[in-house]
């Protein structure tokens, strides 16, 4: 059987024999096709995908060339043409992202039995398909760091499941150093800190989970300006009471025969929560990774209960980046009309004054918007905020050009202008990465830099 691996570099396996793709263009679009397999990715979204907003003159002829260089790797039935592009055939079983989703939610299926031990096993059978960071290779592609972090995001919540479900079996002491290894490579992000105070409580350790309480509200306040989420002061306050649902000691063993027990109740909601939870965000960013990014509709996951506030924010910002998209279409032909000359300098500018209005405008909703606790939103309002602000930034370089623009034979505008668009459009990518997830999970559009 043929494999192939994106959960570390890149590696082919055909009939056997590892493949040899040495140049780094046509790997990446073999990443590419990988993530989008089984189905038709076009001509077009491959080459911006590929070469982003300034692709070679030459780049559907260029496209072909590395499909053609593809298809003798791979074999000509692998890889074939459908209009309006090409589409990879992979099977159950060659990939590996695939199987790292089949082993994952099999696990998540345990632990919502109340089978921990077995579902440590599962999960801990997934995370060893991980050979290193993935997709490192191909972070400068535009596609790149998106779904990088989309699958580092699976693969902490992997890695959480699995020490919850260890934990609640029992184990405790043994994994204080992952837990503080986990909290300190991931700061913040809430569940470590939550398992690591239940594990440093249960060890006996009731000061030093408090301890690490208050280190996080001192983190969050001073670099984030907000409290702890609600589940770790509910925990804080559990902690103080000693209340006895923090202790959770070992199971008994089961003789041989024995049906596995059931969980009590309170702990099967909270385990059929983790699964349902962790199965939408499985199905939502790595079945349907980069689906549609370029203006379509993604999954429609099932709604994850129980947090309003992310949903409303989540709402809230996809009607912002309608908003935007707007002003940016209207800027792209208030400018093209200047340098086509069927716009004057004077009408371009009026134009541009408005949609510097309504930028403004924006950004003061966005300053009101209510960010719920979570680094991924957080780090999404605070990445938004920064792209308008250059947005705006690069507007006033456009007027500040059509004031001295005296007609259209006029100067061009100055390369100040590109910086300040490709500046604004990397801040754009880095809040795609923070928000996409969280889009999917709610079954919301997702967007592309060039958008809004």
């Amino acid at each position: 059987m043929d494999e192939f691996r994106l959960l570390g570099p890149l590696e082919v396996v055909v009939d056997g024999e590892p493949i040899q793709l040495a140049a780094a263009k046509p790997r990446a679009l073999l990443a590419l096709l990988l993530l989008n397999r089984n189905r038709v990715v076009p001509t077009e979204r491959l080459i911006d995908e590929l070469w982003g907003e300034q692709p070679p003159s030459r780049a559907t002829k260029t496209l072909q060339v590395y499909v053609s260089q593809l298809r003798k790797a791979l074999g000509p039935e692998r890889l074939v043409t459908r209009p309006p592009g090409y589409e990879l055939r992979v099977v159950e079983g060659e990939f590996d992202v695939d199987r790292f989703e089949t082993l994952a939610a099999a696990a998540r299926e345990q632990l919502s039995a109340g089978n921990l031990r077995a579902a440590a096993k599962g999960l801990k059978e997934a995370l060893d398909l991980w050979r290193g960071p993935a997709l490192r290779e191909f972070r400068s592609e535009p596609f790149g760091e998106p779904a990088a972090a989309r699958l580092e995001d699976l693969r902490l919540g992997v890695i959480e499941d699995r020490l919850q479900a260890e934990l609640d079996a029992g184990t405790t002491a043994g994994l204080i150093p992952q837990l503080e290894e986990l909290v300190a490579a991931q700061p913040f992000r809430d569940r470590p800190r939550e398992l690591l105070m239940r594990a440093l409580y249960r060890a006996g350790r009731q000061a030093d989970a408090l301890d690490l309480y208050r280190r996080t509200r001192d983190l969050y306040v001073n670099e984030l300006g907000i409290e702890p989420g609600p589940e770790l002061q509910e925990l804080e306050q559990a902690v103080l009471r000693q209340d006895d649902a923090l202790r959770s000691p070992a199971p008994p063993p089961r003789q041989p025969g024995e049906a596995p027990p059931g969980p009590a109740p309170r702990r099967r909601r909270t385990l059929l929560l983790v699964s349902v939870l962790g199965a939408a965000l499985v199905a939502a960013a790595v079945a349907a990774a980069l689906v549609h990014r370029g203006g379509h509709h993604g999954h429609h996951a099932p709604t994850p209960q129980g947090n309003p506030g992310l949903r409303s924010f989540v709402f809230k910002l996809e009607n912002f980046l309608a908003q935007s998209r707007d002003g940016r279409l209207e800027v792209k032909r208030v400018i093209g009309g200047a340098l086509g000359c069927t716009l004057s300098p004077q009408a371009a500018l009026a134009r541009l004054d408005n949609v510097q209005g309504n930028r403004q405008s924006l950004l003061q909703q966005l300053a009101a918007l209510n960010v719920p606790a979570g680094d991924a939103p957080l780090r999404a309002s605070d990445l938004l905020q920064k792209a308008i602000r250059v947005s705006i930034a690069a507007d006033g370089l456009y007027r500040d050009w059509l004031r001295t623009r005296a007609g259209c034979r006029g100067r061009p505008p100055p390369p100040e202008t590109q910086r300040a668009d490709a500046h604004a459009t990397a801040l754009k990518r880095k809040f795609l990465v923070a928000f996409d997830p969280l889009a999917r999970r709610f079954g919301r559009r997702v967007w592309k830099a060039d958008e809004f």
